[in-house]
């Protein structure tokens, strides 16, 4: 699995804080190994699917202060790419 974040999923990294940017950037390599199927991490990371949120997923990082959206999608070649798509707090759930 490829992971990968979309141009507004940067945009908000970019306005994050000092210490959220850091909380971010050690906890992203456990979420990628949550995500390929490591439950004890998926757990960790409380991801679930959002409600209403067709095909998007949802995490936190920090507790329940740092919110992140994402969401799979299969390549030609049946790789499958995560895509993630917003962080920050939970204000990001009203355009995930």
């Amino acid at each position: 699995m490829k992971f990968k974040r979309t141009p507004q999923f940067q945009e908000d990294y970019d306005r994050l804080s000092e210490v959220d940017k850091r909380a971010v950037n050690e906890a992203f390599p456990g979420v990628g190994k949550a995500l390929k199927g490591d439950v004890q991490l998926f757990n960790h990371f409380h991801i679930k699917k959002m409600k209403g949120g067709e095909s998007i997923w949802e995490g936190h990082v920090k507790g329940d202060n740092l919110c992140f959206t994402f969401h799979y999608s299969q390549t030609e070649t049946e790789e499958k790419v995560c895509f993630f798509r917003r962080v920050g707090t939970h204000a990001i759930y009203k355009k995930p």
